[in-house]
């Protein structure tokens, strides 16, 4: 039982009554009645409240959720036994990491009737996660007590990457989206990898892509029209290190690494490829390249818990793991945050790779870099830092300037720009024909 502040009003007037029959000892009698009165009217108005029926809760809410995006969660509260109106504080067990707007309320609930209640749930981190139950305080009929009562509504809601950018394209073609998005898609007629199909020439045509034999049997200019090689295979190695802790904005590094790879698995299973996952950290996994639409839910099932830890990275080690993994030619795509310090084992792990595939390196810039160097000189300490700033940028430069000099793409970008980054190099990966 909790005091409501009706009690607390009945004990400040018993206070008072105290401190006049200090004043007027004649009131001490008067005080001790007093009290004996209030001490029964609160026994009563416990034993009442015990005894009074309870409302019914039910809890509505999605299965899944999106990494920091804002969802709805409803509850039912019925008052189908109680003959009177009660008064009823909510409180939701929800996750300690999720953010939330409308909790806890309280409403009046009609005898016989029932009240809905919509709150909304902001995720910050990924996994599983488990709603344990609901906390009601029902109000007492002399408005003494709140009697508290936690009704067990377990359920459990899975929280995955942010995958709102999946759900859009899910809503156009993906070529407008993309070119939405920055996705940079060169669009050429008569070139190509696999033939296609025949049709009549057009003057953009080149005089190579003429059919001689279907022109002849036709009697008009025939052309082949070739498209983009299928069911070719991407690999996806996410780093879940200490560098992937880093956050830009609400997101770690890692987050946006996930992001990024949805939409690129997305597009790449969208023209007719393959798309699989492996992480290296602390948490280990391997999911082999797979077709279909499908294969995004996949892949989100397979990483949605998975969360960067404070260990070093291996890169010999995970080539090595992927080497033998992976016997298919594929395009390998490295997520992660290189240093110059790690430029020895990048080449020996890359130029382990290139043996048998095509490798690309994503590598995700911290903002605050760019953010000091866009700052003001104003002291000795900010020329300091900005010159510390420019020698690490340049130092980082020269090591990615290595890499692509041995055949690797590399990318360096910031989180908001990895997506479309990435995703432009594979198009073009794939209308050059290098996979």
């Amino acid at each position: 039982m909790i005091p409501r502040s009706g009690l607390f009003a009945l004990l400040l007037l018993l206070a008072l009554l105290a401190v006049a029959a200090i004043v007027v000892p004649q009131l001490g009698a008067v005080w001790w009645l007093c009290v004996a009165g209030i001490a029964v009217f609160m026994l009563v108005d416990a034993v009442l409240a015990y005894r009074s029926p309870l409302p019914d809760v039910s809890r509505k809410l999605p299965s899944s959720m999106s990494l920091a995006s804002w969802v709805q969660v409803r509850l039912t509260l019925e008052n189908r036994r109680a003959r009177r109106q009660l008064i009823v504080a909510v409180y939701d067990a929800y996750p300690q990491s999720f953010n939330a707007r409308g909790m806890p309320v309280t409403i009046s609930l009609p005898a016989g009737q029932f009240v809905d209640i919509a709150y909304e749930l902001r995720p910050t981190e990924r996994g599983p996660f488990t709603f344990p139950a609901t906390e009601l305080r029902v109000a007492s009929p002399l408005w003494l007590w709140w009697r508290r009562v936690r009704v067990p509504l377990e359920a459990e809601v899975r929280v995955y990457p942010n995958y709102s950018t999946i759900k859009k394209l899910l809503a156009y073609e993906v070529d407008n989206h993309l070119k939405l998005a920055g996705v940079r898609m060169s669009r050429r007629r008569g070139e190509g990898i696999e033939f296609h199909q025949l049709r009549d020439y057009r003057e953009s045509d080149s005089l190579r892509a003429i059919d001689w034999k279907a022109t002849s049997r036709m009697s008009r200019l025939i052309a082949r029209e070739y498209q983009d090689e299928r069911d070719q295979q991407i690999v996806f190695v996410l780093d879940a290190g200490r560098r992937m802790l880093a956050r830009d904005a609400e997101l770690s590094h890692f987050d946006h690494a996930l992001n990024a790879m949805l939409l690129m698995s997305y597009v790449a299973l969208r023209q007719g490829d393959s798309a699989g996952v492996m992480t290296v950290g602390e948490t280990r996994r391997w999911r082999q390249p797979r077709k279909g639409m499908d294969a995004v839910n996949g892949l989100l099932n397979h990483v949605y818990d998975v969360q960067p830890e404070a260990v070093e990275i291996d890169y010999i080690a995970a080539a090595t793991e992927l080497a033998v993994r992976q016997r298919r030619r594929a395009l390998v795509v490295f997520l992660t945050n290189i240093r110059e310090e790690d430029s020895e084992d990048l080449r020996v792990a890359t130029n382990l790779l290139r043996r048998r595939h095509l490798v690309m390196l994503a590598s995700l810039r911290e903002r605050a870099l760019d953010e000091r160097l866009q700052k003001p000189v104003g002291s000795f300490e900010d020329a300091l830092a900005v010159a510390a700033t420019s020698q690490y940028l340049e130092q980082r430069r020269e090591s990615q300037n290595l890499l692509r000099a041995k055949g690797v793409f590399v990318e360096d970008c910031l989180s908001e720009d990895l997506p479309a980054a990435i995703t432009s190099r594979y198009l073009a990966i794939k209308r050059a024909g290098m996979l």
